[in-house]
């Protein structure tokens, strides 16, 4: 009795735990429409716990399954592969391969990993900030446009670009300059018992450096001074020897490192110094003279509208005089410069020069002639005809015999014109080509029957007061004039 009351209650016990989980798992099953399946799982689990199975955790993944990378917040079908890892190496060196007063050039060993490089460059003097000149594939560059004497730092960067993102190598840098210029516009300001040289400044220059060479050196140079001045005096010197000179520019960088411009000479000699000038002007020219020097050979003429303005070159001669071609009127400053040639040792040497100012006149006889006419002048038997202030002719001629049958002076216009004509005085008849008169009964005409002009002639055989002149001169006066043109005789 005992034990079948036992038995029925274990069998109510299990209808009831049968009746509850069938409840659940209806359910359950109405939710997933499944309710044999999930009926069977729970017959299963219930019948395992009934034979005291354990239920524990699971051992290992679940097959199929991937790991979440916790570095990584996507989904795992979403995560990403590493980027790849790229490295540039370092440039190994950095050279320069030119370096003048406006350039740089440059090259560098090539950076492993790298295929292009960036150039970069400070200017010292003015910033502490770089400055992107360019990209290059290559291991050379060439940078322009430079000031000189400039203390600067150049920077080269080596890279590569891989998907769209760019790594960089470690920049190799260089601290360098452009070389000074040269030493401009040297002056010999004297050379008398000392020697005195001036020169314009150089920018940023740090000094000077002077050598010096002469007959006693071999001509080798040697160095004499540094000065930090535009000037040099020389008191070493000696009278009427020569010399050269040689002048380097130089700058001195914080690194200690000095650059030096390519040198300019001048040549020297000692007591080589113009003597006082005169001048005077008669319409566009001036006529300077001075005293012979004891050294010079020749004598350089050179000409400017201010005295510390641009001098242009006039002209030179062996002499004691010089007259200038047209030039300007009004304030004129002159330069002449003695020069001593060694023929035998193929050397020139110049001298100091003196200045001097001449008022040059623009009108003779009270007139101005304008820019087209001819000039006579009878000390010099010459005659200078200018077409619109340009010089045609520069001609020798023949005027009248001196003391006899002068050629009259003044201030004279072209009145009669003619070609082939015969001109017809007492006791002669001469058929001339080109026929130009400009006072009473004398002119400019050719003169086929004399065989020289110039010089001395007209004081023992001149003309009747005419204006001989070689026939291609006349001829191009003639065709480069007209009635009215001026005629100036003095």
């Amino acid at each position: 009795m005992k034990r079948t009351s036992k038995r029925l209650l274990a069998a109510l016990l299990a209808v009831l735990t049968l009746f509850s989980v069938l409840t659940a798992v209806s359910s359950f099953a109405a939710e997933n429409d499944d309710v044999e399946a999930v009926a069977a799982a729970a017959t299963e689990e219930i019948a395992g716990e009934a034979v005291g199975e354990p239920v524990g955790e699971p051992v290992g993944e679940p097959v199929g399954t991937t790991p979440i990378d916790p570095t990584n917040p996507l989904e795992p079908e979403q995560q990403q592969d590493p980027e790849p890892v790229v490295t540039v190496g370092n440039i190994p060196y950095l050279n320069k391969t030119t370096n003048n007063a406006k350039s740089i050039g440059l090259e560098w060993g090539k950076a492993e990993g790298a295929t292009a490089y960036s150039v970069y460059f400070c200017n010292v003097d003015k910033t502490t900030s770089y400055t992107k000149l360019g990209d290059t594939a290559k291991t050379t560059y060439m940078i322009s446009n430079l000031e000189q004497a400039t203390d600067a730092v150049v920077k080269i960067v080596p890279y590569t670009i891989k998907n769209g993102k760019r790594y960089e190598g470690e920049a190799k840098v260089m601290r360098t300059a452009t070389k000074p210029t040269y030493a401009k516009n040297i002056q010999r300001l004297y050379t008398g018992s000392y020697i005195y040289l001036h020169w314009d400044p150089v920018a940023r220059a740090t000094g000077y450096k002077i050598y010096r060479a002469s007959k006693d050196t071999n001509y080798h140079y040697k160095y004499l001074k540094t000065i930090k001045s535009t000037y040099m005096t020389d008191y070493t010197a000696v009278y009427a020897h020569s010399y050269y000179y040689k002048i380097v520019v130089y700058r001195k960088m914080v690194t200690g490192v000095e650059y030096e411009s390519v040198s300019n000479n001048i040549t020297v000699m000692a007591g080589l110094s113009m003597p006082g000038l005169s001048g005077s002007s008669r319409l566009y020219h001036a006529t300077l003279s001075w005293s012979k020097h004891r050294f010079a050979n020749r004598y350089d003429v050179y000409y400017a509208s201010s005295a510390n303005g641009n001098y242009r070159y006039a002209g030179s001669t062996t002499g004691t005089s010089f007259t200038t071609g047209r030039i300007g009127g009004g304030k004129t400053y002159f330069r002449v410069y003695p020069i001593y040639i060694d023929y035998r040792n193929n050397r020139t040497f110049t001298g100091t020069s003196s200045m001097i100012m001449v008022t040059v006149a623009n009108s003779m006889y009270g007139r101005n002639p304008g820019s087209t006419y001819a000039e006579v002048s009878i000390s010099k038997q010459r005659m200078w005809f200018y077409k619109n202030g340009k010089l045609l002719v520069d001609t020798p001629v023949v005027t009248g015999t001196k003391n006899y049958m002068d050629t009259p002076k003044g201030y004279f216009t072209m009145y009669q014109r003619a070609r082939n004509t015969t001109l017809v005085g007492p006791g002669y008849a001469s058929p001339v080509s080109y026929w130009m008169a400009f006072s009473g009964g004398c002119g400019i005409h050719d003169a086929t029957w004399r065989s020289s002009f110039g010089g001395n002639i007209y004081t023992y055989n001149g003309s009747h007061g005419c204006v001989n002149t070689p026939y291609n001169a006349v001829a191009t006066i003639y065709n480069n004039s007209s009635y009215g043109t001026p005629v100036i005789v003095y």
